[in-house]
């Protein structure tokens, strides 16, 4: 089974982020349970308003680790929304990770990625509901 959470331990994940200067950001972490092992993980930053991603790692690649990936962004936006976030800045999106946010309609600035109101593009309502 694969839980999506924040680690509770920063040696849970010091393998993936080995500098020092690291240990003190925020992550959210995919493991697989029955193999206690770490799936991915992004390290982040949060403000008042704005969440920013710095740097995304899977271990699961492929569609697989791709609907991982999404597994974390999705729980990820879901808690900065509720802690009052309404945009973010994703840094060093490359290959699969950039075409996975650009589908989110997020646009170029510089070298990140935004968006202002990233709520209504992940959390609106599948084609079957909202014709409901």
């Amino acid at each position: 089974m694969v839980k999506i959470g924040f680690p509770k331990a920063f040696s849970q994940i010091q393998a993936l982020f080995p500098e020092k200067e690291k240990e003190r950001d925020l992550y959210i972490v995919a493991e697989d349970t029955a193999k206690s092992e770490i799936l991915g993980a992004v390290r982040f930053f949060y403000g008042a308003e704005q969440v920013d991603i710095y740097e995304m790692i899977m271990t699961v690649k492929g569609d697989q680790g791709m609907a991982i990936f999404d597994g974390i962004i999705r729980t990820l936006l879901y808690k900065m929304a509720e802690d009052g976030c309404i945009s973010i800045s994703v840094a060093g999106a490359t290959g699969e990770f950039a075409s996975y946010f650009k589908e989110h309609e997020f646009i170029e600035s510089g070298d990140v990625l935004v968006h202002k109101a990233f709520s209504g593009e992940f959390f609106k309502p599948c084609a079957g509901c909202s014709e409901k």
